[in-house]
């Protein structure tokens, strides 16, 4: 079945089963190694996007990651934890109303699956309600994200 191959998703938030992250084919590693020339361009565009967010949404009464200035980081992500998950909810819905669709990529916390035993994981379930990935791409213009920006705090203001 196709959700075992893609970390046991069986949608956007629900999981089956313990899965692997077996998505890519023979295809996908032949694009791999065609592009990886390009790596170092294409590192530096996410790192000036992440930035560029950042900076955007500096007022956003959000936590962001903390990265080490020794740390290797290739900003392929850019998760962001809200105050609530009110909060976050209301942003996620006002970006997809925009056809900007983000990611509750942490969500659910692993102790609410199904299949992993009962645990008592309070700061896990917490953030996993509150987190959300902002859109990370390589085409990603500085308009899409002064938009996107613009929108969260939109919604933050009002």
């Amino acid at each position: 079945m196709s959700f075992l191959r893609n970390f046991g998703h069986s949608g956007p938030e629900s999981f089956e089963c313990v899965g692997i992250n077996g998505k890519n084919s023979e295809f996908h590693a032949a694009m791999g190694l065609a592009n990886i020339k390009y790596i170092d361009s294409i590192l530096a565009k996410r790192k000036h996007d992440y930035e560029y967010y950042l900076e955007r949404i500096k007022t956003l009464n959000v936590q962001f990651l903390k990265i080490t200035p020794d740390t290797d980081f290739n900003y392929s992500y850019l998760p962001i934890v809200f105050e609530n998950e009110s909060q976050m909810l209301k942003i996620k819905q006002t970006l997809a109303d925009n056809w900007i669709y983000c990611r509750r990529y942490f969500y659910p916390s692993l102790t609410a699956l199904n299949y992993v035993g009962d645990q008592n994981t309070p700061i896990s379930d917490d953030i996993s309600k509150r987190i959300m990935c902002l859109p990370m791409f390589f085409d990603l213009s500085k308009e899409e994200i002064d938009f996107i920006s613009r929108l969260m705090l939109r919604v933050q203001n009002n």
